[in-house]
């Protein structure tokens, strides 16, 4: 057995969470998948195409041989992302209204 089939057998959970913490680094959204993949997350299923390529180069130049995925967001995703406010102003006004409804102890 050569050196490189013994490589691919031998991926460790260390090289997978580097690479995770590699590809979360340059601004994607990344989770571990069930298996223990490192998974990105696109902004919307036509950006997969791009994304995949930018996560083989990420890995590529990381000399990770391991599985990745790249995947569509799903609907609970689009939810958390509608909840999250993207302008700081509206954080603070949420975040006031909520203190203004509160049962006063």
């Amino acid at each position: 057995m050569n050196k490189n089939e013994k490589d691919l057998e031998q991926i460790s959970t260390t090289d997978k969470l580097k690479a995770f913490k590699t590809l979360k680094d340059a601004g994607l959204r990344v989770e571990m998948s069930s298996s223990g993949v490192p998974t990105v997350i696109c902004a919307s299923a036509g950006d997969m195409s791009k994304d995949l390529k930018n996560v083989r180069k990420i890995l590529k130049d990381l000399r990770y041989n391991g599985s990745f995925g790249v995947r569509a967001p799903r609907k609970g995703d689009q939810i958390m992302n509608e909840e999250i406010p993207k302008d700081p102003e509206e954080a603070a006004i949420s975040d006031s209204e909520s203190e203004d409804n509160a049962i006063p102890a």
